[in-house]
């Protein structure tokens, strides 16, 4: 008998309306152990938000079209002395990619800033429609986070961990590979983040790497979101949440492949809850800087295969 090929499970796909999600509801109850459970075995889930509509989709990707056809020396002016946060472009290691970030990127200060060092004459257009997406996603990622310290008994945490998240917002593009060229658009990897919220065009290429060691692809829609844990927000569960390893292959010839993800960081020390250690589950991670843990990736002859949060925050 021939060997069956095996059934791979598909990521989990949950709504989110916030009319329909209040907190305290049945409703938001249930919505929220399927979120802390797609995240600890997964380490994340497609959200779908039905008031995404298909014309702001379109608009926010119209607008790249616009950002990446300026000129490499424009696009370099965005710079950072964080890791990450700023132009990454010709790299030869991962020629397909490019990708610009605005810090800050809740803020009208921080996405003015961005918009003014790009287009010095203004760009009224592209300012709000970037503003107006971070806002957005942003709060679906408090949500999300919200559930998850609700379920895990440490909801009195909640309040003063929001007030001191910052998100980044990077724009991603991956041109489809010339003759003879990798596929690759970006090396294996887990995100270093608290959570990542990807947004795509119809080009598929993203793939998450589950516990089982199987490859699942994402297939994006206009109202789809993937909504993704990040290292730091392994090591604040104290190894509950689950961060996946992921990447990117054009296996398209179709191009530009185009992401927007939202990242959020956090400023001064994250600390561990107590209540998420006990005899069953010890201690498994020390209070850490959300930024010294990204810069600590960064440094040459840091181990790429081992988990970076227990390398360099583990007990």
């Amino acid at each position: 008998m021939g060997s069956q090929s095996k059934l791979l499970p598909e990521l989990s796909v949950i709504e989110f309306s916030r009319e329909n999600l209040d907190p305290g509801t049945d409703l938001w109850i249930s919505t929220s152990k399927r979120v802390v459970f797609a995240l600890e075995e997964y380490g994340c889930f497609i959200a779908t938000c039905s008031d995404f509509t298909s014309q702001a989709h379109n608009e926010i990707f119209h607008a790249l079209d616009e950002l990446f056809d300026l000129p490499t020396e424009i696009k370099s002016r965005n710079t950072s002395e964080k890791p990450y946060f700023g132009y990454v472009g010709q790299h030869p290691s991962i020629p397909l990619y490019e990708s610009l970030g605005i810090d800050d990127a809740t803020t009208l200060k921080g996405v003015q800033s961005f918009t003014n060092l790009l287009w010095p004459a203004g760009n009224e257009r592209f300012r709000d429609g970037a503003l107006a997406f971070s806002k957005k996603v942003s709060e679906l990622e408090q949500m999300v986070k919200r559930m998850v310290f609700e379920r895990y008994g440490v909801k009195k945490y909640y309040d003063s961990h929001v007030m001191s998240s910052t998100y980044l917002l990077r724009f991603m593009k991956y041109r489809a590979p010339e003759m003879n060229e990798t596929n690759r658009g970006c090396d294996v990897h887990t995100d270093k983040s608290f959570v990542t919220i990807l947004h795509q065009n119809q080009i598929d290429g993203l793939e998450v790497k589950t516990k089982d060691g199987d490859w699942i692809a994402f297939e994006p829609s206009p109202s789809s979101f993937l909504v993704m844990a990040g290292d730091a927000f392994l090591a604040w569960s104290n190894g509950r949440i689950h961060s996946p390893l992921h990447q990117v292959v054009m296996k398209e010839k179709k191009s530009p492949r185009y992401s927007l993800g939202l990242f959020t960081f956090h400023s001064g020390i994250i600390e561990i809850p107590q209540e998420l250690a006990d005899p069953e589950n010890p201690l498994k991670f020390k209070a850490f800087d959300h930024y010294g843990l990204l810069r600590y990736f960064c440094q040459d002859g840091v181990p790429q295969d081992v988990c970076t949060a227990q390398a360099y925050c583990g007990v």
